[in-house]
């Protein structure tokens, strides 16, 4: 088995990074890739609901105020 010095090692390194970076930033994608499934039909539905019921808890804790026609106020304490 060969040995190597940690100065070799780091010679490499120094060498070599340059190029490698070139490469990363050829070969990485400037857009972002977005990971997500599709939602089912009755997941929607069942998501729409736990908001819906967590919203008016808030409404009757009073943590929801109502400032005006198209402002609301939310405490988050």
């Amino acid at each position: 088995m060969k040995k190597i010095s940690l100065d070799e090692i780091d010679n490499t390194i120094k060498e070599n990074r340059k190029w490698v970076n070139e490469k990363i930033r050829h070969n990485a994608s400037t857009i972002r890739r977005k990971k997500s499934r599709t939602r089912s039909q009755s997941e929607i539905i069942a998501l729409n609901e736990i908001a819906i019921a967590r919203w008016k808890k808030a409404e009757e804790m009073g943590k929801i105020k109502r400032l005006g026609k198209r402002c609301l106020y939310y405490d988050y304490n």
